[in-house]
């Protein structure tokens, strides 16, 4: 996608002349414009009419710019019946095209070209109704709530800082709304350098309200001179000493706090912040925090100093805590009370100061209600011989993630509980060994599966590992969403095996299936994939075609977007249709809606 032509910002007027420029003058112009959008195959159309490219965002912002450089300022010429006429004109144009579409059937739905047409007139609509919206005539209470809605409804903390900052920048009206409301400060993202005055100015702005607060002292250059590359462990630029200045002036809000983000590179800070925690508590502070997270990005199982004592998480007051999160730290698991958690995120922690295989399983039966279980290179310490016991039922189980265990270590957690309810199952970082195994014993767990993420994941090429594949994925017929990355190709194809030949799928009516075969995962529609060939990706898009099953649409992760050259891009498009880009780390639309999907696949 790459190497497609450079975009250069146009009208979308130009944009039509671009792509077919000598036509007769239009009996209907929208009907016109319609018609000589959808003769230009989908390969020869610009890169900013793709939706999803940077290109695309870039174009919406240079149009909204060009508009509004041509309209005089505001309040100096009545523009009012002129911006309402032609935003009634658009609207029109958008409900014209709408009835087109459905029309057309299914196929228009999914065509990026009536997608872009639909678009551009509701973007061009927005500019002059928004023009005429009388916004400071509504009562203070609504315009306060408006801007509620525009600041929680972002994406990114990122975001969300830079819209509060705007909306105090548009009038003297506009700022005292926003200041007033200590409800809009409460979020606290300490990305300013310390003393974090614009920070802590935000802090005294949220007055009483709850405080969802995210540090972030990771210092991505962080690393040694020596030839290893390791990480220096006592030499980094955030102290301890300036952890503890910062504590000590947040935690005069202590019991308003209900989220805490911290991510920092080394031990010392991150043991301030859990022993500050237990001393507040201790000292007859109300701990109300739901969501903690603990973030230690240095050397990965590293033990703090000898002689160090794991601090009681809260002191103890873990009543409201929901939500647990420690990578490369960890805490007195047996004085600790944890219960009736939705999510148990456990990462990078040494064997040697885990929980032990009692305690995690007590654990795990505190929280009959858990959503999330997440295990990356942590997880209980292994008995010595397997103890005798039931696994642990969690029908509320969601979302399941393993990675950066052994074979043998991976189907000990495994066995542990059962969860036949997961919907989102990822399993990465499992190299060096062969787990067909694993895969073997996780056969027919996950009947209720939608989402399944395959990162780097070691299973053999041979017959035995082929079987096993199959055999798994015919066992989850519900899956809708693959994502993929550093996987043997061969893992892959078993998609597009015949499960009748492994002896499976013989009694299944084949008579809807054009090649009159059964096909495993048929509601497979989108595929999010990095770090694999463009060219393949498409062959094996094409191949689920041609068996019936096509998929719907396929992300590219953004980083990765330079590895697919245009010839690759425009093989994806003849097989799917479209190829988007997925910023790593984001969440599609498609995601978002497997999220809100109860078990049975209907909207919640």
């Amino acid at each position: 996608m790459s190497s497609y032509p450079k975009a250069t910002e146009k009208t979308s007027d130009a944009v039509m002349s671009d792509l077919n420029p000598a036509r007769p003058a239009p009996l209907h112009p929208v009907l016109d414009a319609v018609e000589m959008h959808m003769t230009v195959p989908l390969n020869r159309w610009p890169k900013y009419a793709i939706m999803g490219t940077p290109d695309y965002k870039r174009r919406q912002e240079f149009l909204m710019s060009d508009h509004l450089k041509k309209f005089p300022p505001p309040g100096t010429v009545d523009t009012s019946s002129k911006d309402m006429l032609l935003s009634t004109t658009f609207m029109r144009k958008m409900t014209l095209i709408q009835r087109i579409m459905q029309r057309q059937g299914s196929a228009a739905n999914d065509d990026p070209r009536y997608i872009y047409l639909y678009d551009d007139m509701r973007f061009k609509r927005n500019i002059f109704y928004w023009r005429n919206f009388r916004m400071n005539d509504l009562p203070p209470e609504i315009i306060t709530h408006i801007f509620r809605i525009a600041a929680w409804s972002t994406t990114t903390p990122a975001e969300g800082t830079h819209i509060r900052l705007l909306l105090t920048s548009v009038c003297t009206k506009w700022r005292r709304l926003m200041i007033e409301d200590c409800t809009l400060w409460s979020a606290i993202w300490f990305r300013d350098p310390p003393p974090y005055e614009r920070s802590m100015e935000w802090f005294k702005r949220a007055g009483g309200a709850p405080l969802d607060i995210r540090i972030n002292e990771h210092d991505a250059d962080w690393k040694s001179k020596d030839d290893d590359f390791r990480y220096k462990e006592d030499d980094h630029r955030f102290t301890p000493k300036q952890m503890e200045e910062l504590m000590d002036k947040i935690f005069v809000k202590v019991s308003q706090i209900r989220m805490l983000v911290l991510v920092v590179d080394n031990w010392p800070p991150a043991l301030v912040v859990l022993d500050k925690l237990q001393k507040a508590a201790y000292a007859g502070n109300v701990i109300n925090m739901e969501r903690i997270e603990i973030h230690r990005m240095g050397r990965p199982l590293i033990w703090p100093e000898p002689g160090h004592t794991p601090s009681v998480l809260f002191g103890g007051q873990t009543r409201a805590l929901k939500y647990l999160c420690l990578r490369g730290v960890h805490i007195d698991w047996n004085a600790t009370p944890l219960s009736n958690l939705s999510t148990i995120d456990l990462r990078k922690i040494a064997m040697n100061v885990a929980p032990t295989l009692n305690r995690f399983r007590e654990v795990l039966l505190a929280c009959p209600r858990l959503q999330k279980l997440s295990l990356d290179g942590a997880g209980p310490q292994p008995s010595a011989r397997m103890p005798d016991h039931i696994p642990i039922n969690l029908p509320h189980l969601k979302v399941l993630i393993i990675g950066d265990f052994s074979l043998v270590y991976s189907c000990y957690i495994l066995s542990q509980f059962k969860a036949p309810n997961v919907r989102d199952l990822t399993l990465m970082n499992l190299s060096g060994d062969d787990y067909t195994t694993m895969i073997t014993a996780i056969t027919g767990r996950y009947k209720e599966l939608r989402l399944l993420t395959l990162y780097t994941v070691n299973i053999s090429p041979t017959e035995k590992g082929t079987k096993a594949m199959v055999r798994f994925l015919y066992a989850i017929p519900c899956l809708s969403y693959l994502r993929i990355a550093s996987m043997n190709w061969h893992v892959i194809e078993a998609f597009n095996e015949d499960p009748r030949e492994y002896g499976l799928g013989k009694d299944i009516d084949t008579r809807s299936f054009p090649q009159n075969r059964p096909v495993l995962c048929p509601k497979l529609q989108t595929l999010e994939f990095q770090q694999l060939s463009g060219t393949k990706v498409a062959e094996w898009a094409t191949r689920r075609k041609v068996l019936g099953a096509p998929l719907r649409r396929v992300y590219v992760n953004s980083p990765y977007i330079s590895n697919v050259t245009a010839e690759e891009a425009d093989m994806i498009h003849q097989a799917v249709g479209g190829l988007f880009i997925a910023p790593l780390g984001s969440t599609t639309p498609e995601e978002r809606a497997l999220a809100t999907c109860d078990r049975y696949g209907e909207t919640i």
